[in-house]
């Protein structure tokens, strides 16, 4: 599993991109095993959101190219 660091989503903490492979639910950070929590970054007037992953437990979060469409179509 690949990891970059990148700054985003208005805090000073790194998110980093990572690519899940089949179930994933163990943090790459901390090794925490019950999942993450889920957070949307809208995409300019695109209609779109960026969905990133959020260890409940160190809090790391993970950017994962998957995108959710917030359209009503």
């Amino acid at each position: 599993m690949g990891v970059k660091t990148v700054m985003e989503m208005g805090s000073k903490a790194k998110v980093e991109k990572i690519r899940p492979e089949g179930e994933f639910y163990t943090c790459p950070s901390c090794g925490y095993t019950d999942g993450f929590h889920v957070s949307f970054n809208s995409v300019g007037n695109t209609g779109k959101a960026d969905i990133y992953l959020i260890c409940p437990n160190c809090h790391s979060r993970f950017r994962t190219g998957w995108q959710a469409d917030l359209t009503n179509s």
